[in-house]
């Protein structure tokens, strides 16, 4: 059986974590954060679940969770603002997983994200390296994503019965190493259910008869739930809100 660890205000497992700076297993692991108390912000509606820039050096509210070769850090290699993002790395090796997952409290009929997302590696052919993710207890219901064989962003939908819908938002391609704000918007309401994504701003998609078979939200999940999602990213300025 897979052995996942978990990881929340702590961090990795074995890692301690004093202000804004975390201790490892060797000083190469160390990184120091700013620890700036200015906070991102945004238009979006909603009571704010959590606003971070990581630069406290952990990943809370977010509990992360990696196992095999997956890792989930905060790094000072890349960043939007201030001094540190989080970084998710995953490779093609079995078992190998790492995402961030917030708990929306209890189960809510709407809520939206907002991030800047910075992939560096893509993964395989065929594949994908997530950007938003929202969750109606164990079941991804929406997600939006950087399809590695041609880069567009595409929206994936789940039905009711299990099978997914697909819709592509941009057919230019987005470039690797390069940061792009990534804002979505779910409203759980059965068969009319609504969706938004914005993608650096400009809205890409909004629909008020997307049918999700669900009228609560209960997570929104940064990165991939199953392994070999092969891939590495860097997150920062992340934003999440709910309404009841």
């Amino acid at each position: 059986m897979r052995k996942l660890k978990k990881l929340g205000t702590l961090g990795t497992i074995g890692v301690l974590m004093t202000g804004g700076l975390i201790l490892g297993s060797s000083p190469a692991n160390a990184v120091t954060c700013s620890n700036s108390k200015t906070l991102p912000t945004n238009s979006l509606t909603g009571t704010t679940v959590t606003a971070t820039s990581f630069e406290a050096g952990s990943f809370s509210p977010f509990v992360a969770t990696t196992a095999g070769t997956g890792t989930a850090t905060v790094s000072t290699s890349q960043r939007v603002s201030g001094t540190c993002s989080a970084k998710l790395h995953v490779t093609s090796d079995s078992g190998s997983l790492a995402k961030l997952s917030l708990s929306l409290g209890s189960a809510v009929k709407s809520a939206n994200a907002d991030g800047w997302f910075n992939i560096t590696r893509a993964g395989l052919t065929g594949n994908d390296v997530p950007y938003l993710r929202f969750f109606t207890n164990g079941t991804r219901i929406a997600d939006i994503y950087r399809y590695n064989s041609n880069g567009q962003l595409w929206l994936r939908v789940t039905a009711p019965n299990g099978t997914f819908s697909y819709t592509k938002l941009k057919s230019s391609t987005i470039p690797l190493s390069t940061w792009h704000r990534a804002q979505m918007e779910v409203t759980a309401n059965g068969s009319a259910s609504t969706i938004k994504v914005w993608f650096d701003g400009a809205l890409e998609f909004s629909s008020s008869a997307v049918n999700l078979g669900v009228s609560s939200l209960t997570h929104v999940q940064l990165g991939a739930e199953h392994s070999r999602q092969m891939g590495d990213e860097y997150i920062d300025n992340v934003i999440v809100k709910k309404s009841p």
